[in-house]
């Protein structure tokens, strides 16, 4: 950007941290869920998971406390949902699953205490299959029990993220809704895409 742009660093920057804003307003106003039933009337699987970005480590002399992160991904279609969240209780998680995964839904999940009672919320909107990782990565029982897709989510997100991002907590979020944004546009042209957001986000 710098070299095609002519401009300086801190300029690339803050137009990067612009663009992002628009992918998070731009996200707000076209709020999508993801799962619940096909056109065949079958429960959609939905994977979720939470994981941690930037664990705690020492770096000229700074203390990064982490990111914990909730997440789910639709197994064919790849449609995902990220949230930074200050704890793994199953309040929390269960109120952001209600929010983000439609009534219907298949949810698959590892053996994290705070899932055990999904497939009772709102008397059982969801049905709900486990993956213990202590024991095996896939059901014995069952080949399509797994995190697997989840877990690929989680790698490519960290590895760009890690690429790019500062010290600053507060821009945290924004990465996510990049990752987010370019998830929902991943077989489009992403420039044209960025000009047709910023034009609807100025009306």
């Amino acid at each position: 950007m710098m070299h095609e742009a002519g401009t300086d660093e801190k300029t690339a920057v803050d137009w990067c941290n612009f663009l992002r804003e628009e992918c998070e307003t731009w996200l707000m106003n076209n709020q999508e869920e993801i799962g619940g039933m096909d056109d065949n009337g079958d429960a959609i699987k939905v994977e979720i998971d939470e994981s941690k970005f930037f664990h705690r480590k020492y770096r000229r002399g700074l203390w990064r406390p982490g990111h914990w992160v909730f997440g789910g991904v639709e197994r064919v279609s790849g449609k995902c949902f990220l949230v930074e969240v200050p704890d793994r209780r199953a309040p929390t998680l269960e109120n952001l699953l209600v929010q983000h995964v439609l009534p219907g839904t298949h949810i698959i999940s590892d053996g994290w205490a705070a899932y055990a009672n999904l497939d009772r919320i709102a008397n059982g909107i969801y049905t709900h299959s486990v993956v213990v990782h202590q024991q095996n990565f896939v059901d014995h029982n069952d080949a399509t029990v797994h995190t697997n897709v989840v877990e690929n989510m989680w790698m490519q997100a960290k590895r760009k993220l890690k690429r790019q991002f500062g010290t600053s907590r507060d821009l945290f979020p924004s990465y996510l809704h990049e990752f987010m944004f370019r998830n929902r546009f991943r077989d489009t042209d992403m420039f044209s895409c960025m000009l047709i957001t910023v034009a609807a986000n100025y009306p």
